[in-house]
């Protein structure tokens, strides 16, 4: 049960038991950092209570999540997707399950108009709250689901996994970046982002080493104009000691957000860089 999931070992015993025992809750609440996998075992939870490999297109399953255009899942769509839906008994089976997807976008009126159901749930509804900020809810809300928290996998878990689905080693540095987000290392390899983070790795080894004609020209084979790159800069420097250094970085992401000139911002930082790692 759960073996396509990688990690996160208690929860799959936690859900393993309440399948076994039949001592399914109305409610739940996945939370922890984005990309490490909570989704994913909710969707095969579901899988496990309906019965289904094929869950997309089950009749009883529903995904509710923010609305591109909008700042927050807002009571219509609620009132629409979820509690218009949820005294309609199952198509299929014995039960219907709902998964509220970065629920922490509900507003207070969404989380409001959410409330009864929680309160008085149909016995045949499980609804699965997927979240990053558990701060975001209600404490009435948070009073009526069974809270499951997440936290990264493990480094190793990391490294192999990737190694066996895209046969290709993550280096130390880049593991410890991705702090066990498994999702933050599929984007990585399927963007082709990790070529950028090894350069970014040599160079900061370029500026530890004061060697400005170096960093130029490696910098060079970097694009600096998305934030991924900037940000691991940072972490690179954060990681080392280099403090005041990560307030360089900073100052350039923000000075490249307001369209400043990308060469001038880049060269300055490097030299700012380089001027200043003697001193952390």
């Amino acid at each position: 049960m759960f073996e396509n999931i990688v990690g996160h070992q208690k929860q799959k015993d936690i859900l393993t038991r309440a399948l076994s025992s039949g001592n399914i809750s109305h409610a739940y609440l996945f939370f922890g950092n984005s990309g490490i996998g909570k989704y994913a075992l909710a969707k095969e939870f579901a899988k496990e209570l309906l019965h289904t490999d094929n869950v997309d297109n089950h009749p009883d399953f529903k995904v509710i999540s923010k609305i591109e255009d909008k700042k927050d899942i807002l009571v219509e769509q609620i009132r629409k997707e979820l509690i218009d839906d949820v005294y309609v008994v199952p198509a299929a089976g014995d039960r219907k399950v709902y998964i509220i997807n970065d629920a922490e976008s509900l507003n207070i009126a969404s989380q409001n108009t959410l409330l009864k159901t929680l309160e008085e749930p149909p016995k045949y509804i499980t609804i699965i709250l997927v979240a990053s900020n558990i701060s975001a809810f209600l404490t009435t809300i948070l009073s009526r689901v069974n809270q499951i928290p997440f936290e990264g996998i493990s480094n190793q878990e990391l490294k192999t996994y990737i190694y066996e689905k895209y046969n290709t080693s993550l280096s130390d540095n880049i593991v410890d970046y991705l702090d066990g987000s498994i999702g933050k290392a599929i984007d990585l390899i399927e963007n082709n982002t990790q070529e950028k983070l090894i350069a970014v790795d040599e160079l900061y080894t370029c500026i530890k080493e004061q060697n400005v004609i170096k960093a130029m020209k490696k910098a060079q084979e970097i694009s600096f104009a998305q934030d991924d790159t900037l940000d691991y800069l940072e972490y690179i420097l954060y990681k080392n000691n280099a403090y005041s250094c990560v307030k360089i970085v900073e100052n350039a992401k923000n000075r490249l957000k307001f369209n400043g000139n990308y060469d001038i911002i880049i060269d300055s930082m490097l030299l700012r860089l380089i001027d200043s790692i003697k001193e952390d």
